[in-house]
């Protein structure tokens, strides 16, 4: 099974009915690899005695029974497939190291994380660059040491946010929508974070205790509560304890009515598992309670919280639609999370933000739009408005642009070129054949012949051979396999096989070019710019609170004429009164008030924070650069706000930022971005 053939088999087991052609066009893969998928499923649920996909005469794919689908039975055959039998795809393969990594309690040597996945040490090493790129980019430490291997140096909390943001971003929604886990790779992942295999049992404990205490999660907080509570017990179970320092931070907490809830959880955690639960955990799970949506419950129109969960349900259906997995492209991710969550808030507030790309993008994307219009209406019923198309075809870039990405990357992995090489000549090899039609996909077969006619080999150009018998001094890579008669080791060796060279081929080969305009590479007009000047920039300053940061931003527009000095005070209190929602991006603070409170021009300022602050925006905390902004009026002010948000939604671009040594030179970096492409 590979990600493409669960995807078809998850949609038949709950009930939806598919079509080869549809399949064809949605994966763009030829038909008979659709056709191989279904034979190779059957084969595997014959096994489980489980009913097999029924193909018509039309296309149309279902299950073949008569009797109600049995889900759960379904859910254990996807289950239990292993490493071995499961074929990860390159990006699978790096999310899933990076789980391991996070989840380990020592070091994990090469030969250890090979013999976990199943793969060759060359194809290992191979993907280890991107590998600690990722955890570069996520300001986490991967330490790498000769003869003890690599190990994660991170403070633990932040470890904690990763291995959750991994699950969040790779979620399986059949999880939380149904009850049922349909999803290989899902299941796979959240092994490597489950070592104690307890996460049905923290769903049932969390059941419990909502019935005991009256007190319901949403079905998507629900979700979230158990995999945080089955990661803090493993973590627990191996002592990666939580500092107690934090005893003291949330000590307020145990004010609070889910402190009760937490509390009694991990009371009965202690007796059934007889593991050390400190009073630090509790608190933090007491503070991931807090951040939950829950019925029953008045909240006010318009809540932040309910707000989130909604962003983040609609695009798991919305992704779902386009079998988009974002794996460790979090960035992407955060960035769609952050722009709807601004759509919201100008929506709420009658504000308007034109896209001079829309008018080309809906006509270019009109699925892709349509899409997107089903899937927001619950978002837009909690609101009580509705988007304007200029803001759904921002989102409608964003999925473009993640679709054309998987199209690029889908096209550099061509076919593998294959010789068959057989001991008892091409008669035999017909056996071969047969077998090898369910590797359509992945294998090309240009030569066949015995062993001692190379010249037909090399004239072919094969890229590897597959042979009945053992050869000296060959070149290329060779999977020697038992007999014609391929059985199910010889073509699971054949596909690793396949697969490695497939993937360092896609390596050596220049990227395609994307024709979609790429959210960082989307034209920024300098409006931004023309808002700053070298005054209104401070570079390194050092806050002792967020508050201070705010006061700072503030103070640059006060002392070059843009805002009174209550506009100053203005920002804080705004803060204060709503929370943290100004922290828009990751690491980014965009801090303002009404334009009543003093407002004299338009203008920005930029404060780079050294040490970086916490503004209690558990998403998108520390917060290192904060934009002070003072606004006349929603239209005027649109296209800074775009220039702003293709910026600083952008890690690189904060990378590129953060190297500038003085004012100046973050003015003129920033615009230098005006003409800068991709």
């Amino acid at each position: 099974m590979n990600r493409r053939s669960n995807k078809i088999l998850r949609e038949l087991v709950l009930g939806t009915r598919q079509n080869v052609a549809k399949l064809v066009e949605k994966y763009k893969v030829q038909e008979r690899t659709i056709r191989a998928d279904v034979k190779e499923l059957n084969d595997a649920l014959e096994k489980y005695k489980l009913p097999s996909i029924m193909l018509a005469p039309d296309g149309e794919l279902s299950i073949d029974t008569k009797d109600k689908i049995d889900v759960r039975a379904f859910e254990t055959f996807i289950c239990e497939h292993t490493f071995y039998t499961y074929y990860l795809s390159k990006n699978e393969r790096a999310a899933v190291l990076v789980m391991i990594l996070l989840n380990a309690k020592g070091y994990v040597t090469v030969e250890q994380l090979k013999e976990t996945i199943g793969v060759s040490r060359t194809t290992l090493l191979r993907g280890l660059p991107e590998i600690k790129k990722w955890f570069e980019e996520s300001r986490m430490e991967l330490i790498s040491q000769v003869h003890r291997g690599y190990i994660v140096n991170t403070p633990e909390l932040e470890v904690r946010k990763g291995i959750l943001k991994l699950l969040e971003v790779n979620g399986d929604d059949n999880e939380y929508e149904t009850g049922y886990c349909l999803g290989a790779f899902w299941n796979l992942l959240i092994h490597q974070m489950d070592k104690l295999n307890v996460y049905n049992d923290m769903k049932q404990l969390i059941i419990s205790q909502e019935e005991e205490l009256q007190s319901f999660l949403s079905d998507y907080s629900f979700f979230e509560a158990v995999l945080e509570l089955t990661l803090i017990v493993n973590r627990s179970a191996i002592r990666q304890f939580l500092p107690d320092y934090y005893v003291n931070t949330w000590s307020d907490l145990r004010e609070s009515s889910k402190y009760i809830f937490s509390s009694n959880l991990f009371e009965k955690i202690r007796k059934t598992y007889q593991i050390e639960i400190p009073e630090a955990e509790v608190l933090y799970y007491t503070e991931c309670l807090k951040r939950k949506s829950y019925l029953m419950e008045k909240n006010h129109k318009g809540n932040a919280l309910d707000i989130r969960l909604l962003i983040a349900e609609t695009l798991y259906h919305i992704s779902s639609c386009f079998g988009i997995d974002f794996y460790l492209d979090f960035s992407l991710y955060d960035l769609l999370i952050s722009h709807m969550r601004s759509a919201v808030y100008r929506l709420q507030k009658g504000e308007v933000l034109k896209n001079p790309l829309k008018e080309s993008l809906l006509r270019e994307y009109p699925e892709i739009f349509q899409i997107i219009r089903d899937n927001i209406r619950t978002l837009e019923e909690y609101i009580g408005s509705e988007f304007s198309e200029d803001e759904m075809s921002f989102m409608v870039l964003y999925f473009a642009s993640v679709l054309e990405k998987e199209k690029a990357e889908n096209s550099k992995n061509s076919k593998v070129r294959v010789a068959l090489i057989c001991e008892t000549g091409r008669g035999t090899v017909q056996f071969m054949l047969a077998k090898l039609h369910s590797l359509d996909e992945m294998i090309d077969i240009v030569s066949i012949s015995s062993v001692h006619n190379k010249k037909e080999i090399r004239n072919s150009k094969a890229q590897m051979i597959i042979s009945t018998i053992g050869l000296d001094d060959e070149e290329l890579p060779c999977v020697v396999v038992r007999s014609a008669m391929l059985d199910t080791k010889d073509l699971v060796d054949i596909q690793r096989m396949a697969f490695e060279l497939s993937e360092e081929k896609a390596e050596t080969e220049q990227n395609p070019e994307i024709a979609i305009v790429n959210p960082v590479d989307a034209d920024i007009q300098g409006a931004f710019y023309e808002l700053l000047s070298e005054d209104r920039i401070l570079v390194d300053f050092q806050a002792d609170s967020w508050e201070t940061a705010v006061r700072q931003a503030g103070r640059l527009l006060y002392d070059t004429g843009a805002v009174k000095e209550e506009y100053i005070e203005a920002m804080v209190d705004t803060i204060k009164e709503h929370g943290p929602y100004i922290v828009i991006w990751p690491g980014t603070a965009l801090p303002h008030a009404d334009m009543k409170e003093g407002v004299m021009q338009e203008a920005a300022s930029l404060v780079r924070l050294k040490p970086s602050v916490n503004f209690h925006n558990e998403a998108n905390d520390p917060v290192r650069y904060v934009i002070g902004m003072s606004i006349l009026s929603a239209e005027s002010i649109n296209q800074a706000l775009y220039d702003v948000m293709i910026i600083f939604g952008n890690e690189k671009t904060k990378q590129m930022l953060d190297k500038m040594p003085d004012e100046r030179s973050v003015l003129e970096a920033i615009n230098s971005l005006k003409t800068v492409k991709g």
